[in-house]
């Protein structure tokens, strides 16, 4: 979901002075469609951007979002539940859970605080975005918090609140061909994508125009341009084993979401003992995806590509 698409489309609608709603899954259990942090934006002629989750549930926000501009209704808060057997208000699906969907009409004295959401997403500046039956709200803050929050509270009001501007980044240490599959796919799914190479002239390098930032460094000194935290993923796919090895002395006490290395079974015991006698422990060692990706007999660098954006993503979005 490309979220900045979204904060734009409710930027442009209020730079022209027409009312927009933005809906948020605040919340979302079991196989709901729609999870925590979907974002969909509605203008007034009925144009969408964006998803909560497809299907009759989404017609039906739509629906309500409509009228909230013939009601002037600043918030809405809908539980969704996908069972028709079940007592709450019925989504109209039959998958099984609860979603918790807020509707909140933005107009143009909220045009200030998109346009605070819109910079810090296009400049990568940390900010909470926060959603309560009150309306929207920007603060300052930085990466180190829990990235969404949602509470109902005991007044019947809520709070909803979501970190952006953080950018979930993966940091690709060998610009050879699968380091350049992966950035193409991991662009795709909205990360922010870096490329280390010990190489200045390596053709796969320059003709990677899916990284944002492409450096050229020894391996041993990768760790000292990335940034620890749950945004930070690390893919070890250096040309020889000598430089995953010096790429994963650099980056393994760091505390990051991910760190996977490329390689068979028995190149990763050749690596792990040598990182074993120069002092790295065994605690740390388990810490690492290897061989990476996900089993699905890959062979191609586009396929080894896939494996490893799938098990980035089941890290990315496990609870």
């Amino acid at each position: 979901m490309d979220k900045k698409a979204i904060w734009r489309f409710l930027k442009h609608e209020l730079e022209k002075k027409r009312n927009a709603v933005l809906l948020v899954v605040a919340d979302s259990t079991e196989s709901s469609p729609g999870r925590q942090g979907f974002l969909m934006a509605v203008n007034s002629q009925g144009e969408t951007i964006g998803t909560v989750g497809g299907g009759m549930l989404e017609f039906k926000m739509i629906r309500k979002a409509l009228t909230m501009f013939k009601e002037k209704r600043k918030s809405v808060l809908k539980i969704l539940h996908h069972d028709a057997d079940s007592e709450g208000e019925k989504s109209g699906l039959i998958c099984g859970g609860t979603q918790s969907i807020v509707l909140t009409l933005l107009t143009k004295n909220e045009i200030e605080k998109i346009n605070e959401i819109v910079n810090a997403l296009e400049n990568n500046v940390p900010r909470l975005v926060i959603i309560t039956q009150n309306g929207i709200d920007v603060r300052e803050t930085t990466e180190n918090i829990e990235g969404t929050k949602f509470n109902v509270l005991e007044n019947g009001g809520y709070k909803y609140s979501e970190l952006i501007g953080a950018a979930e980044t993966v940091y690709i240490v060998g610009g050879g061909h699968v380091g350049l599959a992966l950035s193409k796919l991991m662009k795709f799914l909205n990360f922010r994508v870096v490329v280390f190479d010990d190489r200045k002239n390596v053709f796969t390098l320059k003709e990677n125009n899916a990284a944002d930032n492409k450096i050229i460094t020894s391996y041993e000194n990768v760790g000292r341009f990335i940034p620890e935290g749950d945004f930070s993923y690390i893919v070890v796919v250096t040309a020889r084993h000598m430089g995953d090895k010096d790429a994963l002395k650099s980056v393994i006490k760091k505390n990051v979401k991910y760190i996977g290395a490329l390689g068979s079974k028995k190149k990763a015991e050749t690596i792990f003992n040598a990182l074993k006698e120069e002092g790295i422990d065994e605690p740390l060692l388990q810490k690492i995806h290897s061989p990476v990706g996900l089993s699905i007999a890959s062979e191609t660098p586009e396929e080894i590509a896939v494996s490893i954006a799938a098990e980035i993503i089941k890290v990315k979005n496990s609870r």
